[in-house]
């Protein structure tokens, strides 16, 4: 049986998942053997052919998708900024994204190529994500008083971030792309489990206690999630 393999050091067990493209995920902790896949796999067998069917049903019946274009401009909210992206083909190979000036940003090779062009940018989007996450995790975590070990910038399919048992937390480079005091949330709620690792009760008076509005921002991160710009969303992945 086909399936991808995401490894999870802070995973208590061995999971599975169905994901809307209808690809089988085994998300598992270090150290587990194709054995154990290959036994819960088989246990499983039942409720994987029902997923993996329903996954199905769920594509067919969603609409043709839009055709993607190259967006004229870009913005990144978190941080209130903006850019007019202009397209410039060379014979250079593949794509790449260059600084032009203020608030200018260009498109340089083989820009009919869409999906190189999806590509740089999302490339683009991870740098800024280093330039702009990492040192407002680090403000944030000396203000708060919760110190990490380091931290990751990656375009994660369904994760806004996450904090390892050793401290390493991981954050979605799509986070510049929602309004700050949602970027804010997610980085405290990282931040928080550096402290208490779960979702228990004494892990969410910790965040009420550094984020009053956690609840608010939680539904409003469901509702963006739904909404990224074409470029930088993977198609029917939202980030939870």
């Amino acid at each position: 049986m086909d399936y991808r393999l995401r490894v999870t050091p802070w995973a208590r067990g061995l999971s599975l998942r169905v994901t809307a493209q209808g690809a089988l995920e085994v998300v598992a902790p270090r150290r587990v053997g194709q054995r154990t896949i290959a036994r819960v796999l088989a246990q499983e067998q039942a409720w994987i052919q029902t997923a993996l069917a329903d996954a199905s049903a769920r594509r067919q019946a969603l609409p043709p998708p839009v055709p993607w274009h190259v967006p004229p401009a870009i913005s990144l909210p978190a941080v209130g900024a903006q850019w007019v992206l202009t397209l410039r083909p060379t014979a250079a190979r593949g794509v790449r994204l260059l600084p032009a000036g203020a608030g200018q940003l260009v498109l340089s090779g083989q820009v009919g190529d869409l999906p190189e062009c999806r590509q740089a940018l999302r490339r683009w989007l991870v740098r800024e994500g280093q330039t702009h996450l990492v040192p407002r995790l680090a403000e944030l975590s000396c203000t708060l008083g919760l110190p990490y070990a380091r931290t990751t910038i990656r375009l994660a399919r369904s994760r806004w971030g996450s904090c390892s048992r050793t401290g390493v937390i991981a954050l979605n480079a799509r986070l510049l792309l929602l309004a700050p005091p949602l970027m804010d949330y997610v980085l405290v709620h990282e931040l928080c489990h550096t402290r208490e690792p779960n979702h228990g009760p004494r892990f969410w008076a910790l965040v009420a206690q550094h984020c009053p509005e956690y609840r608010r921002h939680r539904a409003e991160l469901r509702a963006e999630g739904k909404q990224l710009p074409a470029w930088a969303a993977d198609p029917g992945e939202t980030p939870a």
